[in-house]
């Protein structure tokens, strides 16, 4: 340890000296006014003594204080009459000062380091005081008083300096005893415990006498240990200079609980003497952090319901009086009796047509409230072509929209599903390709089929969906941005429902959208939904 210390001394020579000149030249009365050389006259050598008298190592001889160098600083100020003992002391003082500070610039000093600095700084204090009163002795009468006041002075401030030393401890003692929100103890190197305050034994149950001297092993649940994670955290915290992490502990009555836990090492010169660990029960936070996390999801929830019922009245009100209004007016033209034959087939197909679409449209929304309270579609299984309702429903959309459809099958197409439900999927799919993608460009439509799935392709040419509309795109009364200011049709229900659907059938649905590459919906279908 002295030798260390001796050679940060060594190093840090220089630099106290310069630092104990402007000091000394700012609060020693009497310094303001001196020679450098005549300042700093002796003090040079006297480091250099102290140097080598710490490189020894062991306690403070005696016989430095009659050193050459311990009195010449004495000697110098007695013989400058205007100098006083006190003002020699403060010149200590002073250089006390100094070297503490400027060898704590590299880290902390320990115990017995400073011990070890302030027991010969105090013996270089006597040896110049000697020289001091002995010169001045000569001079005057009552100098052998003075040094005995010296001593007794400086040894009062070594009982008081043992004195506070002692009350210090005792208070840190008392201080991490207190401590009850924390468990704080020391283990030795091998990992046994040395020490534990009384927050360790209220938050694991064991107290001072059934812990110390057993390894803190036993406070890590069985599956730690066989991980050898206790000594591992001691190794990190050596080699790192401190381990901290959040695990699992285990209380006396075997219930685990989430912990904090910061270990550091603790070391006497260069070697490593313990541990301490200071320990944080989490389990409240989590409880608040999971009361947090409800809270939000009722929020949520109930912002989401207020919004859904709030786009299930808009619909309602506006989308299926559309062609209620249209039905009703075909039957007022009927009624009036002024049209042709012919006129009136075609009005009453137009009122047939517009409450077939009044009935889908009902018949969406009573499902898509269904998906939107988190029910699933129950359907009736059976064995199902999907090419086949490809071809009924892409005839029945060419009549109206052109020959645009292309039905490209890779081999068989035939599952258990739901022909019913496939075929709202695949008109809602290719309407809404009609709808929003290029018109009068091929809409493809292709079947694969693997050994387990079906998968099931709808492609338009269009305009790219943003990917925050595609993130959202299934979602009950979503439509994109774009859709919304076009002025198209719809309610945002189509995609729902294709979701919905695929879903029952134990399937799943995606987009994909690119520029210049058009849209693509995929739909991933097991061969038999009932699996």
């Amino acid at each position: 340890m002295a030798p260390d210390l001796a050679q940060r001394l060594d190093e840090a020579k220089g630099g106290a000296l310069r630092l104990w000149e402007e000091r000394a030249r700012r609060t020693v009365p009497g310094a303001s006014d001196r020679e450098h050389l005549v300042l700093l006259d002796g003090l040079p050598d006297m480091l250099d003594e102290l140097v080598r008298s710490l490189a020894r190592g062991g306690p403070a001889a005696e016989g430095e204080v009659n050193s050459h160098n311990a009195s010449h600083l004495g000697r110098q100020r007695a013989i400058a009459t205007d100098f006083s003992l006190d003002q020699v002391l403060r010149e200590y003082e002073v250089m006390r000062q100094v070297l503490f500070e400027v060898l704590e610039r590299s880290g902390p000093l320990t115990p017995d380091e400073r011990e070890a600095l302030q027991t010969r700084i105090e013996v270089r204090i006597r040896g110049s005081a000697r020289e001091f009163v002995r010169v001045r002795d000569e001079e005057r009468e009552g100098s052998k008083h003075a040094l005995q006041r010296l001593n007794e002075k400086l040894e009062h401030a070594v009982e008081e300096r043992t004195a506070e030393l002692s009350r210090t401890e005792r208070r840190f003692s008392t201080l991490v005893d207190g401590v009850k929100d924390y468990a704080i103890y020391s283990i030795d190197p091998r990992g046994f415990i040395a020490s534990w305050n009384g927050g360790a034994e209220r938050m694991t149950g064991y107290s001072a006498e059934e812990v110390l001297g057993v390894h803190y092993s036993m406070l890590y649940p069985e599956e730690a240990r066989l991980r050898d994670d206790p000594m591992m955290h001691l190794r990190a915290a050596a080699i790192e200079g401190r381990f901290r992490g959040e695990g699992l502990r285990r209380r006396k009555n075997g219930e685990e609980f989430l912990a904090d836990a910061l270990i550091t090492p603790m070391y006497e010169g260069h070697e490593l003497t313990g541990f301490s660990k200071v320990v944080q029960d989490l389990s409240e936070r989590n409880i608040l952090l999971q009361e947090r996390d409800l809270l939000r999801m009722d929020t949520e929830r109930l912002r989401s319901e207020a919004t859904y019922r709030e786009r299930f009245v808009a619909s309602l009100s506006h989308d299926l009086r559309s062609p209620l209004s249209a039905a009703k007016t075909g039957a007022q033209l009927i009624a009036l009796g002024s049209m042709s034959a012919e006129k009136t087939v075609e009005v009453a197909q137009r009122i047939s047509d517009s409450t077939d679409r009044a009935d889908r449209m009902i018949v969406d929304l009573l499902d898509a409230t269904r998906l939107g309270a988190g029910q699933t579609l129950r359907l009736e299984l059976e064995e199902c072509d999907l090419l086949q309702i490809g071809q009924q429903v892409t005839t029945e959309l060419a009549a109206r929209h052109g020959p645009r459809f292309k039905l490209l099958a890779e081999g068989p197409a035939k599952g258990m599903w739901n022909a019913d439900a496939l075929r709202r999927v695949l008109e809602n799919l290719l309407s809404n390709a009609v709808k929003y993608g290029t018109p009068a460009t091929p809409i493809t439509i292709r079947l694969r089929r693997s050994t387990s799935r079906m998968i099931l392709l709808v492609h338009n040419q269009g305009d790219m969906i943003h990917i925050a509309d595609q993130a959202q795109l299934f979602e009950p009364f979503r439509r994109t941005a774009d859709a919304e200011t076009s002025g198209r049709e719809g309610w945002g229900l189509g995609l729902a429902l294709v979701r919905g659907i695929v879903e029952a059938l134990r399937g799943e649905v995606s987009v994909s959208s690119y520029p210049n590459e058009g849209t693509t919906f995929t739909v991933v279908l097991p061969l038999d939904s009932r699996a």
